[in-house]
């Protein structure tokens, strides 16, 4: 009954047969059509690019020689941004310049993939892109060859792309240009790195800054940690002549020491609570640096003096820039023994300032000290500003700032003195002026009086646009009388008490908004 009849296994065949040449008649038919297909792409693909070439060619700025339109196209890079403490900042992750260039048709793509200058940046923050980072990078390293190299890498967290990234980086060291690292991850291994520097030579490194949150105890598995006696480098060892500027976190010289003897701008920031890695005499050595024109020192990342050199003088002969934060202890051993001839601008924010010096060797030559930011310091009653006066008696251009002043400031400050005989900075051009919670104009009305000079050169007072109005519409009597002693503008914009750029007079854009600065300050946003 379940045995098939030799009649309908006959036809089982048959059908089978006629199944089978049937499909593969289709599978032949499907692919003529698939290679018909392709055919006919490759034909508008050849079409359309023939169509692009002659469509192109009628526009002047596909006409110009390869070149001029090179150069053309280097105008077109964003230039890497500067935070307000001098680091080189990431852009927001959006496609890059030279990657738009060589998408816009063949004739650019060409011009743009064979050109160095175009490739020679390259940004990478996690959390990572789509695309392998890896593979960028390594695109960018095959285009932009032979030329040197600009690098921002920006670590949230450690994983094996970081780590892969880092040691191909590593591996161009003769290559890097500007190199910015930072890390956010404070448990990040840092040995294969710093053992991948150590002993290469960074011919064409200019600009080097090296943030890698990286925590530091006195004892680790490797023994006793010892501060930086000297300025020995512990990278590059081989050398590194052009680099000129440089900005690390406390902890970094500990292992991550660069060569120093051509920076020209060299940048100490506090971002953990640790060890302080320098101690006095490595930052006196640094101070004397033959090139060294900007020295900005963030927090307490200084060793206290020995004895020693307790008291003794300091010369800083080609310092031009300082700004210092944080740490009054260091400040007082510097600053009250201090013989900075060329000094133009100095910057002292968030602290509490050091008792006036009382020791026979103190002694502050800055003549030619123009402009002096005080921010947020506290502690006026020590009279430090009187010594400070004293040795930079030029000042021209004065600014302060305080927000919820708790123990004075600095204008209530001025005042005192000048009711006292003490008329510090007579010669000032400018006064730049924020004291919240302080209204009223007779505070600035006295200051402005006792500055009056005799030539008839007034005085320039730079209040916030809020205090400005509210003398205009509330207070105008005495804003006229204000007005009458002295010239009255508003400032509009953080940037405007402390200048958003630093160094001072370098030419790169900058920004002040940078979250591990020790040089971030409060003001209250109604006041713009």
């Amino acid at each position: 009954m379940l045995a098939q009849s030799p009649l309908e296994i006959r036809e089982r065949e048959i059908k089978t047969e006629f199944l089978l040449r049937m499909g593969k008649e289709l599978d032949e038919r499907r692919s003529a059509l698939t290679r018909q297909l392709e055919e006919i792409s490759q034909s508008l693909t050849a079409l359309w690019t023939e169509y692009g070439v002659l469509h192109n060619s009628s526009i002047y700025v596909n006409r110009l020689p390869t070149e001029i339109l090179r150069h053309i196209f280097s105008f077109c890079l964003t230039v890497p941004r500067l935070a307000g403490d001098g680091y080189y900042v990431y852009e927001e992750e959006r496609p890059s310049t030279e990657v738009v260039l060589s998408h816009v048709c063949h004739h650019w793509r060409d011009i743009a993939v064979n050109d160095p200058l175009l490739w020679r940046s390259f940004r990478y923050k996690t959390p990572r892109w789509k695309r392998n980072p890896i593979t960028r990078f390594s695109t960018y390293l095959e285009r932009s060859a032979p030329t040197s190299m600009d690098l921002f890498i920006h670590f949230n967290l450690s994983s094996h792309e970081d780590m892969t990234l880092l040691d191909t980086a590593a591996l161009q060291v003769h290559r890097w240009r500007r190199v910015t690292i930072i890390s956010e991850d404070n448990k990040f291994n840092w040995a294969q790195f710093q053992s991948a520097l150590r002993d290469k030579e960074a011919a064409e490194l200019e600009y080097f800054s090296f943030r890698p949150s990286m925590f530091v105890s006195a004892h680790t598995n490797s023994g006793h940690v010892l501060p930086v006696p000297c300025l020995k480098p512990k990278i590059f060892t081989l050398g590194a002549p052009k680099l000129a500027r440089v900005h690390l976190d406390s902890t970094v010289p500990y292992f991550f020491l660069p060569p120093l003897s051509n920076v020209s701008t060299f940048s100490l920031d506090a971002k953990y609570i640790g060890p302080s890695s320098v101690t006095w005499n490595a930052f006196l050595d640094i101070v004397a640096l033959p090139n060294l024109q900007s020295l900005s020192i963030g927090g307490e990342v200084l060793l206290a003096p020995t004895e020693e050199r307790l008291n003794q003088p300091v010369e800083a002969k080609a310092l031009k820039h300082l700004r210092w934060s944080g740490d009054r202890d260091s400040l007082h051993h510097f600053l009250s023994y201090l013989s900075a001839p060329n000094l133009e601008t100095l910057v002292l924010c968030r602290m509490h300032l050091p008792p006036r010096p009382n020791h026979p060797n103190a002694s502050l030559c800055l003549p030619s000290l123009h402009t002096l930011h005080i921010i947020e310091c506290a502690n006026l009653s020590a009279n430090y500003v009187q010594f400070l006066a004293s040795g930079c008696p030029n000042i021209k251009h004065l600014s302060t700032s305080y927000y919820r002043p708790e123990s004075g400031h600095l204008l209530s400050y001025l005042n005192q003195e000048s009711e006292a005989g003490r008329i510090h900075w007579p010669e000032l051009q400018t006064m730049t002026c924020y004291v919240d919670g302080t209204d009223t104009v007779g505070l600035y009305l006295d200051f402005v009086r006792a500055r009056k000079r005799v030539n008839g050169d007034r005085l320039t007072l730079r209040v916030s646009n809020r205090l400005y109005l509210l003398w205009l519409t509330h207070l105008p009597h005495p804003f006229i009388v204000l007005q009458q002693e002295c010239d009255i503008v508003p400032w509009t914009s953080v940037a405007d008490i402390l200048p958003s750029q630093w160094p001072v007079g370098g030419n790169v854009c900058v920004s002040q908004y940078d979250r591990s600065s020790q040089f971030n300050f409060a003001v209250d946003w109604n006041e713009f």
